[in-house]
């Protein structure tokens, strides 16, 4: 949003009470209501939504509109209206018009949260040139496992990283740089998976997640779903309430738990969330005959007409911001070719096959996937620059052989078909007459007949295999009885895949994605969450940790003690005293740092009530006194790790300073509400 005076605030409550008060029930109501335009055509329902809009019974649109027919409809808000309310145009974000951007999963991937933010605002000004005005993102869930069936649209399993990469994005969409204004954005966790999943320690994680982006970033509004009220309870799927934050010293924007709770009194059935379809008569009704009290609704109003007023929304120079955004194709696709090649991780590397070079003499690429123009790009139904694309791009010598059969629709493509082991013995032989092979899979989340065939006769053939896979799961397979020396995970990086795939595996970028998840294999072992390697080996020195009055204060050196330049992300994770145990510590801070070949840096991390609290199953947060175990290093399981003791003083200074910061109520507790 545009950057605000000193007397915002002030000016902006008068303005809101002044309309507030001369508006009607009818008028009200119908600031809560969102329609989805009319259907190009359907002359009957155009009629219907300009008469709402001429008699003040309609507050915005939410999906997917012409801009011209948005701004005809804004039109008539402002102009032919008796008070001039203009309207919300929501939308979810997407993943970009001019070029799409890499999945959720995969920009977790890259732990970058600065590239997030610049990638949030160029999918924001996309959105102002389309005529919208409040993104209804970021939606964020977590996965359980690597084998998630919706793994592209989750952010990984870690709450810190979730968390972080979410206030990035609200930062982006709501830039407050006078150069380049934002729209409104809306925290979302309302995705069924974080109750149906039915987890105590998911909902912990949601209750930290929300509190923890609210702490470093400022959405206009929240959309944060049902969840279990007393979480003891999550077995007893009775018991769901809509979870709100608007409580007095917390959050002040739009809390769409407030729609529902409207909703809910006037009989409605919200399936899909308050975001369309609320009915304008049913609760107009509602509130003559009580069931809704008016200032339940004067509430939710006051704070719609605010965020318009924030969005300069009542000024012409607001209403036609968007205009002045030109949106540069060739910026479009190099934010996308960055965020693309910091999403790649590198899995296995030994021995080193990477990059490639004139030792890699000929060079065989094997798989359907690497021509697949579609794959990169999900489910948005364009086409995106293929890993053959890269190579040809970039000049590389190449031969391409398919390895199996095309595979027609409505078949199992795990399935071995009889022309698939023809294609697989051309392939092994074109394997066996190169130096090295970089076998191409796509979306799958194990291994099946005919990929594991596939592998097993590329490896039979020649050892030096290289194994890139460009679906959402990453895979780390077993072949006659062994791990691959290389596995390069780059699945859904959007337009720019294969040109990104391509210079990491031609070393002009080097990997430096690290997985938001651990990938565990039939015998419990596996990669660890946080696994990532680069071109570049690096050390870090055994930490020494302090205790302060108030905070834990870990300091260690990491050496870059390869021959490049490279870049590692250091990790720090916690076994509360509550976690004893547990198998999994929790991520609580890390650090992506950037050496050049030999060089070392300091590092220092600051553990304070954030860090070391948890939520009860009340909701209530608190920090323990007792013996913590604290681990730093380059993944969950490649760590230093070190045990601490907090006495009740130090926890208590703790808790003192919580108190004191902005959100106390927040965070203290997050209230359940039905």
């Amino acid at each position: 949003m545009p950057r605000r005076r000193s007397d915002h605030a002030a000016e902006r409550e008068r303005f809101v009470e002044d309309l507030l008060a001369i508006m009607t029930v009818e008028e009200k109501v119908g600031q809560l209501v969102l329609q989805r335009p009319p259907v190009a055509g359907d002359s009957s329902h155009d009629h219907q939504i300009r008469d709402q809009l001429r008699r003040g019974h309609l507050g915005g649109f939410v999906g997917w509109g012409l801009s011209s027919e948005y701004a005809a409809f804004q039109r008539i808000a402002v102009e032919e209206t008796r008070l001039g309310i203009p309207l919300f145009i929501a939308d979810a974000p997407g993943r970009g018009e001019t070029a799409v951007l890499p999945s959720s999963f995969a920009f977790a991937s890259s732990w970058d949260c600065e590239l997030a933010e610049r990638s949030a605002r160029l999918i924001a000004g996309e959105a102002q040139a389309a005529g919208r005005n409040w993104l209804l993102g970021p939606d964020v869930s977590l996965c359980t496992s690597v084998t998630d069936s919706d793994l592209a649209d989750c952010w990984g399993s870690v709450e810190l990283l979730a968390r972080r990469m979410a206030a990035a994005w609200v930062r982006g969409f709501q830039s407050e740089d006078v150069r380049e204004p934002g729209l409104l954005a809306c925290l979302r966790l309302d995705d069924p998976s974080w109750t149906v999943r039915r987890d105590t320690r998911r909902m912990r994680d949601k209750l930290r997640l929300i509190a923890g982006v609210l702490r470093i970033s400022d959405p206009g509004s929240v959309a944060l779903g049902a969840m279990a009220h007393g979480f003891p309870d999550l077995a007893d799927g009775s018991r769901e309430h809509s979870l709100s934050i608007g409580e007095p010293g917390g959050y002040e924007g739009l809390d769409l738990a407030g729609w529902s709770k409207i909703a809910a009194a006037a009989g409605l059935e919200m399936a899909s969330g308050p975001f369309e379809g609320l009915p304008h008569g049913a609760m107009v009704a509602a509130i003559e005959d009580g069931r809704i009290a008016p200032f339940q609704i004067d509430d939710e109003v006051r704070k719609v007409i605010g965020a318009k007023y924030d969005l300069g929304l009542f000024s012409s120079e607001g209403l036609d911001r968007h205009t002045d955004r030109a949106i540069e194709a060739e910026e479009t696709r190099a934010l996308a070719l960055d965020a693309a090649r910091h999403a790649i991780v590198l899995l296995r590397h030994e021995p080193a096959l990477l990059p490639l070079g004139i030792d890699s003499g000929d060079i065989v690429v094997v798989g359907p996937a690497a021509t697949d123009r579609a794959l990169p790009t999900g489910s948005s139904g364009r086409e995106g620059a293929s890993l053959t694309d890269g190579f040809d791009a970039l000049g590389i010598a190449y031969k391409y052989v398919p390895g199996l059969a095309l595979r027609q629709g409505g078949s199992d493509p795990g399935r071995l078909a009889p022309a698939d082991r023809m294609a697989i013995g051309l392939a092994s032989e074109a394997a066996r007459r190169s130096q090295t092979v970089i076998a191409v899979l796509g979306a799958m989340a194990e291994l099946g007949e005919a990929q594991r065939n596939l592998l097993e006769g590329l490896r039979s053939a020649n050892r030096n295999t290289i194994l890139v896979t460009l679906g959402s799961h990453p895979l780390d397979p077993d072949i006659l009885g062994s791990k691959l020396s290389c596995v390069l995970h780059a699945g859904q990086l959007g337009s720019m895949s294969g040109h990104a795939i391509a210079e990491v595996l031609t070393g002009a970028f080097a990997p430096r994605g690290r997985l938001p998840v651990a990938l565990i294999d039939n015998s419990r072992e596996g990669l660890p969450l946080g696994h990532g390697l680069g071109f570049s080996p690096f050390r870090i020195e055994e930490p020494r940790i302090e205790l302060g009055h108030n905070r834990i204060v870990v300091t260690s050196i990491l050496h870059n003690v390869g021959e490049r330049e490279g870049m590692e992300t250091v990790q720090l994770y916690l076994r509360r005293p509550i976690d004893r145990g547990a198998a999994e510590r929790t991520l609580v801070d890390f650090q992506r740092i950037s050496l050049d070949a030999g060089k070392s840096c300091n590092l220092m991390f600051e553990l304070g009530g954030n860090q070391l609290g948890h939520f009860e199953t009340n909701g209530k947060f608190t920090v323990e006194p007792g013996a913590y175990e604290i681990s730093v290093g380059l993944s969950e399981r490649r760590a230093f790790s070190e045990q601490i003791s907090v006495p009740r003083a130090v926890v208590e200074a703790m808790s003192r300073d919580l108190a004191s910061e902005p959100l106390p109520a927040l965070f203290g507790k997050l209230r359940s509400v039905g």
